[in-house]
């Protein structure tokens, strides 16, 4: 049986992904319809995903034993469950495109005058493929270890250009009408929908009464800093957000505080850049299990080396132009269809749950999952053994035949 992950892996992977496109090139992009009131669409998009992830959450704890293509396959077919997953393959495939654009683009602002793309490719290539091959116990231990400086590198990304920004600037709210908000949330809304990882992660967590309550704490913690980059943001460039297109680069400028070897905003550019990496590999991993998923692939490194030839043709097609790239998920077609299935994915997933509850029947594995009910053995002979079932609801005595003598006791199976 496949070791599961904790709460607080799922909840740190979870984090991760809310932090993967919001602190580079999103936040120009935000301020291109929304000038100072980035911080508005930002608010109400990381809204809406938390409360899909309440949906999500409900879903796994009514069906901790079973995977999302499970549940899809068993509540809509076989075929409606390969589209849905073959569309999640897709969009994390996608987001781990843009984020090397990311990292190659920060890469050049921030530690190189340029640097070749070959030369940035290949070793990157090698530490994705290893990372596709592993499991999410394994990537959320990683990630896990790697907390502390996650969160101490988001709050020097923060509360220290803080300091020198100028709070003033985002006055008067929504100077320019609510139409850029909804510019905004439409264009970027591939910067959302963070939550889509608990498809993938569904019959994987180990599900008990505080799994909920320790994700969402992460949630909300993440989303806070967020939504705090974003005021900080606007409250430095105002109106001309939009002209700064590295924002993470460009607001640790403001971050003067020295060291013994130079100023803190070199060893936040180190931390981010192992962030960056981290969440291209969460995002490439999830396509390949998605992939996985989709063609049932027996050999984990078949869906890894099909990754990263699509990849390939990827980053070939871009030639790893982050502006194009943008472009694209910034789309009036590409967002609109984006918040469409980020709207109804959690919505087949509660109605795919209500189906399966409906038809649900005692079985073995609801015993062990939810303890139902207690058993014993009773009444052992050579060739025959009573099986008595005592519950409050649940009262059977059926007779079973065996060729050897069997005793056994189980408690609160």
């Amino acid at each position: 049986m496949t070791k599961k992950i904790n709460a607080m892996q799922c909840g740190i992977m979870l984090c991760l992904t809310t932090i993967s496109l919001k602190f580079l090139v999103f936040p120009s992009v935000f301020a291109s319809y929304a000038y100072k009131d980035i911080y508005i669409p930002m608010l109400i998009g990381l809204g809406l995903d938390f409360c899909f992830t309440l949906i999500v959450l409900r879903a796994i704890k009514n069906n901790p034993h079973l995977t999302f293509f499970e549940l899809l396959n068993r509540s809509f077919g076989k075929v409606f469950a390969r589209i849905v997953i073959g569309l999640l393959f897709i969009y994390f495939f996608c987001k781990g495109v843009l984020i090397i654009k990311e990292i190659h683009n920060y890469f050049n602002e921030a530690l190189f005058e340029s640097i070749n793309w070959f030369v940035f490719v290949v070793p990157l290539f090698a530490l994705l493929a290893f990372m596709m091959v592993k499991d999410f116990r394994t990537f959320g231990r990683t990630v896990q270890f790697f907390l502390p400086l996650i969160l101490l590198s988001l709050i020097v990304t923060i509360l220290i250009p803080s300091t020198e920004a100028d709070f003033t600037n985002l006055l008067p709210v929504l100077e320019y009408g609510g139409k850029g908000v909804f510019n905004a949330l439409l264009h970027c809304s591939f910067a959302f929908g963070d939550y889509l990882i608990l498809f993938l992660l569904m019959g994987k967590v180990s599900y008990t009464q505080k799994t909920q309550k320790i994700i969402l704490i992460c949630v909300g913690i993440t989303d806070l800093l967020v939504l705090l980059f974003y005021v900080v943001f606007a409250s430095i460039f105002g109106n001309v957000g939009l002209n700064h297109s590295l924002a993470l680069s460009e607001v640790l400028l403001y971050t003067n505080i020295t060291t013994h070897t130079g100023t803190v905003n070199w060893l936040n550019i180190i931390v981010w850049l192992v962030i960056l990496f981290l969440e291209a590999g969460l995002m490439f991993l999830c396509s390949s299990k998605a992939l996985t998923e989709l063609c049932n692939f027996k050999n984990k490194y078949v869906p890894m080396m099909v990754v990263c030839v699509i990849l390939v043709g990827a980053i070939v097609y871009l030639y790893l132009n982050l502006i194009r790239a943008v472009q694209i998920v910034t789309s009036t077609v590409f967002g609109a269809s984006i918040i469409g299935f980020q709207v109804v994915l959690p919505i087949v997933c509660l109605i795919g749950t209500k189906i399966l509850s409906g038809n649900r029947k005692v079985t073995l594995v609801d015993v062990y999952n939810n303890k139902l009910v207690k058993y014993q053995l009773t009444n052992i002979s050579a060739g025959k053994t009573e099986l008595k079932l005592q519950s409050k609801k649940l009262k059977l005595t059926p007779q079973i035949k065996i060729k050897t003598p069997l005793v056994k006791e189980v408690e609160n199976a």
